[in-house]
């Protein structure tokens, strides 16, 4: 049995293979005669633990993009309705309103408020304003009708009745009942009460 024995810190064994392809002898050869090579690979541990961190990586990505949609939806949402509740009271205080919902070509969601001017005698158009990116989904059901969703150049219209501050018919005739705004794992209805002219923002579950 080869003896080991101690070279310069390292443990090296009598009879080791060397890269020559002859068998080497310690006593008659010294550490600079010979190169020892290193075969040795990856564990199956450490591969197990590179995998879990690249995953670990692309789960934590994942979540953040989808956070950001979620956000996107929710200021979404928010916006749209404060948007109906201040025209509502503009056409219940100063002067008749609507509201207009559309999709430029860009794909970013606005709205913009029409007020009348009595010495005009028309309705007076508002700065729009922006209320959502090109990230969200945007989509309207009248009453009596179905989900639409709103594409690119597509608008709709929100009136009230300023006797009953009700929501009223639009120009095509629609009462709108409901709006849908998602996008990433976040899915918001805005519900519309005909009768009170009441908006209110819900948070429904994603199928």
């Amino acid at each position: 049995m080869n003896a080991g024995r101690q070279e310069n810190g390292k443990l090296h064994r009598d009879g080791a293979r060397r890269t020559d392809g002859r068998q080497g002898n310690d006593k008659y050869c010294n550490s600079s005669c010979y190169l020892y090579e290193n075969n040795e690979g990856y564990s199956l541990v450490e591969l197990i633990i590179v995998i879990a961190i690249i995953a670990l990586i692309i789960s934590t990505v994942f979540y953040s993009v989808m956070m950001v949609f979620s956000a996107n939806a929710k200021s979404c949402a928010n916006n749209i309705q404060r948007a109906i509740a201040d025209c509502k009271v503009t056409t219940m205080g100063k002067a008749s309103a609507y509201m207009e919902l559309y999709r430029d070509t860009d794909q970013n969601v606005y709205t913009k408020m029409y007020v009348w001017d009595n010495s005009g005698g028309a309705y007076v158009p508002a700065e729009p304003q922006k209320v959502g990116s090109n990230r969200v989904y945007v989509a309207y059901k009248p009453k009596g009708g179905i989900e639409t969703e709103l594409l690119a150049g597509a608008k709709i219209e929100i009136r009230f009745d300023r006797a009953s501050g009700g929501f009223a018919k639009d120009g095509s005739g629609n009462i709108y009942e409901l709006l849908r705004v998602q996008a990433g794992s976040k899915n918001y209805e805005i519900t519309l009460t005909e009768l009170t002219g009441k908006s209110e923002v819900t948070l429904k579950m994603t199928p």
